[in-house]
Formats: structure tokens, C-alpha cells, sequence
């Protein structure tokens, strides 16, 4: 039954904003009325969310990856118990919470009852649904295996949900330390320091050098922080404007693969990427030029995405994938031995999946230790730089207490 979505009026007059299902407008029509509703605005759900979907930015899209992999899961298991897959759709959209997945599945359920293929369906939404989310979806259409299809979606999106997981709680303790100790440090130099140094520097007595400096420091923050916020926010929209340049992105993501740790990290999580999606795609039937092309566009990395479009040229013209990915000089040198195998042995999809495995296990690992080799280091900092604070505010009442005996 197809979902509508509507703005109304109670009968206090508060603007109520929700979904109805009926067989057709005229029908929730009436069943808003006989709920004691004014109807202000009413239209179907796929036709709302089609024209969202095609306008809106990535950031404001409230339909994530976590709850893409959970209703993909679900499908698959109606899928495999025998429902159609038009009831299998219905049946998700009753059960799901958030309005935007319940709008999204909807507007498919629709244009799938309409006549279109699932695939087609997938791509009206394509801030949802990403290029080798329908590209496998097509393959298991076109092989009539679409339940198993879906299970090996929801496998490799559980995946990259989970390393994005692990990624994201590495992340948290630096980051909350680094913001608590920057905004910490900020506030001492630009509203306690200026307070207390000025009480010595009243006696006209020449300061230590370390109080010197953080005088300085002081007065720089204290008087010009407006003016650093400015720059802060007129570098961060420098960068975006380059970055979206193809010259400076490259050269940018070429430098993001050599940064100390975090090149590594990044590489080992591409890798991990290229090598499940790109092993799922051919296990389910997708060309190997198309699933280059499509994997190609969800590396995240310019550089990486640009090697694999090579690759892509290359195998087009009868050269071997190991040896496109050799000869690109950016990938891990297991990963062209390992297709060079599976090439050789015919499974090239599966020895990409235990690649992707193997990696996976070893980006766990990289992050364990990143995280433990960043707590100390941040400790220290943190306790060096108030350690500074600290001894620029001892040593003049040193010297006081010194003048003092002295007098």
C-alpha cells in the first residue's frame, strides 16, 4: 500500500508533520479527516523524497550507512523465506522507526509496484544508495539470486560499518583531549595569565624569559582571537575550495598516504575496501571492468580511485589486473601478488575477499596500537605545556621572594 506524507492541522491548530497509508490520495485524504485533521499539504512519499534525495548534500542525509546495512539484513531474510520482493518492502516499511528509511523504502516499494526493476528503483535515490549497492543488486536481478545477493550486501556493509566503528572510538579519547586541553590552554592565556603577570610586571622588574614568552603568547590571544577564528574558518574554506580542484585534491591525497601512521591506516582501509567490494561484485556477477569502474568511485582517495580507473583501461585492452596494480606503485605490494593468483586459479573474487579479511584483521591491529601510541603522547604534551605555564608564573615570585630577603 503506498506510503503519503503530509502537513496538517490538529484540532488545536499545531502543525503535525507524518505518514499515512492508503490506496490512493483521496483515500488518506479522508482518513486524515476522520482523524480530526486539516490537511495543509499531502503527497506521496516517493515523490517527496525522489525530489529531497536529488537536492540534498550528503551531510544532511539522515539515512546512514549503519541503517542501510541494517535494512538491507532484514530484506535479505524476507528475501530467503520466500517473500516477493514487493511484500518484503512493505513489510520493512511498517517495522522501520526513522522517518527517512520509512520515505525511502516507500518510494522504491512504489516504483517497484509501478513496473520498474528493483535497480532502477535503487538509482532514483542515489544519495542512499551507492553505485555497487544497485550494481550487485542488478547482477542478482538479471541471475534471479537477489536474496543471496542482499546477504552479501549486508555482510560487506556490516564490515565497513564496523571499521568505520573502530576508526571513530580510536578517535574519540585525542580528540576530546586535544579540545579540552586547546580550549583549556586558550582560556589561561587570553583571560588568566594577563592577570597575574601584570601584578609583576607593575613592579618594573625585568621577567624571566620563559615569562617573557608567555606574556607574549598572552597578549597575542587575548588581543587578536577574533581575528584567529577568522583565519581558522578562512583556511578551512580555502581548503575545501582547492580540494575540490583535481590538481591540488590529487597532490593532497598523495600527501594523506604518507602521513606518519595515518597514511598507513588510510592505505590499509582502502585496501580493505577495494578488495571486498570489488571481490562481492564479482562474485555476483558484475563484470570486472564495471566493478573496477564502480569501486573506482567509493575509494575515498583520488589517487587510489585514479589507479583503479587505470587498472580498469588496462584490463579493457587485454592486460592483467596484478600487473595494472603493480605497475601503479600505490597499493600494497600483497595485493598484485594476490590477484596475480587468483587470476591464475580463476577465483580471483575470492582470494580478493581474503585479502580483505586478512587487511581487515591488520587495520584492527594498526588502530589498537595508534590509539595506545596516542594517549601517552598526548599526556605528555599536555602536561609539557602546562608544565610551562606553571614555571613562567613561579619564577617572578621566585625573584620576588628573592628581592624581598635581599631588601
Amino acid at each position: 500500500m503506498p506510503l503519503f506524507e503530509y502537513t496538517a492541522l490538529d484540532s488545536k491548530g499545531r502543525k503535525k508533520n507524518g505518514f499515512v497509508d492508503a490506496v490512493t490520495v483521496q483515500s488518506a485524504r479522508e482518513k486524515l479527516k476522520a482523524d480530526g485533521f486539516f490537511i495543509v499539504n499531502l503527497a506521496s512519499a516517493a515523490v517527496a523524497t525522489r525530489g529531497k534525495e536529488r537536492v540534498s548534500f550528503p551531510i544532511f542525509v539522515r539515512f546512514s550507512r549503519s541503517d542501510l546495512a541494517s535494512m538491507t539484513r532484514q530484506l535479505s531474510t524476507l528475501l530467503r523465506a520466500g517473500l516477493p520482493l514487493v511484500q518484503a518492502l512493505e513489510a520493512l516499511v511498517e517495522q522501520m522507526e526513522k522517518p527517512a528509511v520509512r520515505k525511502t523504502l516507500s518510494g522504491v516499494r512504489n516504483l517497484v509496484n509501478e513496473g520498474a526493476s528493483f535497480h532502477e528503483a535503487l538509482a532514483q535515490y542515489p544519495g542512499v544508495f551507492p553505485p555497487m549497492y544497485i550494481q550487485m543488486c542488478r547482477a542478482g536481478e538479471a541471475g534471479g539470486f537477489l536474496d543471496e545477493i542482499m546477504k552479501r550486501l549486508a555482510g560487506t556493509l556490516e564490515k565497513e560499518v564496523q571499521i568505520r566503528g573502530r576508526i571513530a572510538a580510536a578517535l574519540v579519547y585525542p580528540v576530546v583531549m586535544t579540545v579540552i586541553g586547546g580550549g583549556l590552554l586558550l582560556f589561561l592565556l587570553a583571560f588568566v595569565v594577563p592577570q597575574v603577570i601584570s601584578i609583576f610586571s607593575d613592579l618594573g622588574e625585568k621577567l624571566p624569559l620563559p615569562t617573557r614568552i608567555l606574556l607574549f603568547l598572552s597578549g597575542v590571544v587575548s588581543k587578536y582571537w577574533f581575528l584567529m577564528i577568522l583565519a581558522a574558518a578562512g583556511l578551512l574554506v580555502l581548503y575545501v575550495f582547492l580540494n575540490r580542484s583535481r590538481k591540488f585534491g590529487m597532490t593532497l591525497d598523495a600527501w594523506k598516504l604518507k602521513i606518519p601512521l595515518f597514511g598507513g591506516l588510510s592505505l590499509k582501509v582502502a585496501t580493505v575496501r577495494l578488495s571486498h567490494i570489488l571481490g562481492t561484485l564479482l562474485a555476483s556477477g558484475v563484470p570486472l571492468i564495471r566493478a573496477l569502474e564502480v569501486v573506482g568511485d567509493v575509494l575515498g582517495n583520488r589517487v587510489l580511485s585514479e589507479a583503479v580507473q587505470q587498472a580498469g583501461v588496462s584490463v579493457s585492452r587485454g592486460g592483467s589486473l596484478a600487473d595494472a596494480f603493480r605497475a601503479s606503485g600505490v597499493f600494497p605490494p600483497i595485493l598484485p601478488r594476490v590477484v596475480a593468483v587468483g587470476e591464475q586459479s580463476g577465483d580471483l573474487s575470492g582470494m580478493l575477499t581474503g585479502i580483505a579479511d586478512t587487511y581487515e584483521e591488520e587495520v584492527a591491529r594498526t588502530i589498537q596500537a595508534m590509539t595506545a601510541a596516542l594517549e601517552p603522547i598526548l599526556i605528555v604534551v599536555m602536561a609539557m605545556m602546562v608544565f610551562f605555564v606553571v614555571v613562567s608564573i613561579l619564577l617572578p615570585i621566585f625573584e620576588l621572594n628573592q628581592l624581598v630577603r635581599s631588601g
